[in-house]
C-alpha cells in the first residue's frame, strides 16, 4: 500500500511518522511554500513522533507536485484545517485515480464538499471518501521532523462512504495506530460530521469570556479559564442540542463528555468542567486565545452552521446554537449564517433528508 499525506502542519507529519514507522511508502506533499523546513524533509525522508507516542521511520519522498504525491497511491490522507478542504480539493480532483481512498482529517462536512466539487468538475472516479472527527492527538511540530505528541486518543470513529466499504478502512486504520489509537465505525459521514466536539467545547468559553480575552489573549487559558461550572453548564445545553438533533436525523451520536471519556480516558466526572480539571484531561497546558481565532472563525461556520441549517430542514430548531452563530456575527461584523458552510456549498440545498443521509452512506 502507498500513502499519500496531503498537508504539512502539525497533524499531517504526525501521520507521515505514524505511517512511516509501519514501514509502509509515504509521501508528503506541501501545499504553501517551499520552507527550510521542507527542504531538509525532502532531503533527508525521515519523520518522528516524541512524546506520548514514540515511532517514526522512513518517507517514500516529500513533494510540491500534487500529481506526484496522489498518483498510484491506495490512500490518500487529507490533513488539513477545514478552511483549506475546498483549495486542496480543487488541486486533488483532476489526479484521483479508479480504487484510491479519501480519508479526511478532520471531516469538518468535507465528504459533502469533495463530491459536490467531482460532481461539478465532471470527475466519475470509483473511490471511497472517509470522514474522522479530530485528529487523533493533540500534538505540535518541535523540529522539522520531529512532532510533539502531547496526548494520543485511545478511540475514535470513522465514517466512510460508500458504508460498506469502511471495515476495510478501520482495517488499515487500526493497522497503522496498532496499539496506540483503536479506530471504530460511524453509521456514516454524517454521523462523523454532527459528533465533532469542537461544536460544543469552543464557541461558548470564547463568546462568554470575550473582555477577559481580549485583555489577556496570550495568557488566556481556553479550557482552565474559560470553562467555569456555570459556562460547563450552558455548554451541555448546547450539547444536548446536538444530540436531539442527530436523533431527527436517525443519527446516533455521543454527548460531548462521553467522547472526552472514549478520546483521553473514563472516570467518574460529572461535567465537562470536572473533566477538563482532571487527571485525564489534554488541555491543562494549552495556553493563548483570540477573540479572533479559529474557535470561532472555523467553528461556528464550518460545524455550528451546517449542524443547525441541516436541522432546521429536518424540522427542528436549535435556538442555542442560533444564538452562538448571531452572537459571533455581532461580534465579529460577519454574517456567518450566509457566508459559513451552508447547504448550498455543499449541495445538498435541493434534496431531502433521507436524500442527504443516502448520499453520506
Amino acid at each position: 500500500m502507498k500513502f499519500a499525506v496531503l498537508g504539512s502542519g502539525n497533524g499531517a507529519r504526525a501521520w507521515c511518522a505514524q505511517i512511516a514507522a509501519k514501514n509502509y511508502p509515504v509521501i508528503m506533499w506541501e501545499p504553501l511554500e517551499e520552507t527550510e523546513d521542507f527542504k531538509k524533509i525532502r532531503e533527508e525522508k525521515k519523520m518522528f513522533l516524541e512524546g506520548d507516542i514514540n515511532v517514526g521511520g522512513k518517507l517514500l519522498g516529500a513533494t510540491m507536485d500534487i500529481a506526484e504525491a496522489v498518483k498510484d497511491a491506495n490512500f490518500i490522507l487529507v490533513v488539513v484545517p477545514a478552511f483549506a478542504h475546498e483549495p486542496i480539493f480543487k488541486k486533488m480532483i483532476p489526479h484521483l485515480e479508479d480504487g484510491q481512498n479519501i480519508v479526511i482529517v478532520p471531516g469538518n462536512f468535507g465528504g459533502l464538499r469533495l463530491k459536490k466539487m467531482m460532481k461539478e468538475a465532471g470527475i466519475h472516479k470509483n473511490i471511497t471518501i472517509s470522514e474522522t472527527a479530530s485528529m487523533p492527538y493533540a500534538c505540535r511540530i518541535d523540529t522539522y521532523n520531529k512532532v510533539m505528541i502531547y496526548k494520543k486518543k485511545f478511540c475514535m470513529k470513522i465514517g466512510t462512504s460508500p458504508n460498506s466499504k469502511n471495515d476495510e478502512i478501520l482495517k488499515v486504520m487500526n493497522d497503522i495506530f496498532d496499539g496506540y489509537v483503536k479506530y471504530i465505525p460511524a453509521k456514516n459521514l454524517l454521523e462523523i460530521d454532527f459528533d465533532n466536539i469542537n461544536y460544543t467545547l469552543h464557541p461558548f468559553p470564547v463568546l462568554l469570556n470575550y473582555g477577559e480575552i481580549e485583555k489577556n489573549g496570550n495568557t488566556f487559558r481556553h479550557y482552565m479559564d474559560g470553562i467555569t461550572p456555570i459556562i460547563s453548564e450552558k455548554m451541555h445545553k448546547l450539547d444536548e442540542e446536538r444530540i436531539i438533533a442527530g436523533k431527527k436525523l436517525g443519527l446516533n451520536l455521543q454527548d460531548c463528555l462521553s467522547q472526552l471519556k472514549m478520546y483521553y480516558g473514563n472516570n467518574d466526572t460529572k461535567t465537562i468542567y470536572e473533566y477538563v480539571n482532571s487527571n485525564e484531561s489534554p488541555y491543562k497546558d494549552l495556553v493563548g486565545q483570540s477573540v479572533y481565532g479559529r474557535y470561532l472563525t472555523e467553528d461556528v461556520p464550518g460545524v455550528i452552521v451546517p449542524i443547525l441549517l441541516l436541522t432546521k430542514k429536518a424540522g427542528l430548531d436549535l435556538p442555542i446554537a442560533e444564538m452562538v452563530v448571531k452572537l459571533a456575527s455581532f461580534l465579529h461584523d460577519e454574517d456567518y449564517l450566509a457566508s459559513g458552510t451552508t447547504l448550498e456549498t455543499l449541495g445538498i440545498e435541493n434534496l431531502s433528508i433521507s436524500e442527504i443521509i443516502e448520499l453520506t452512506s
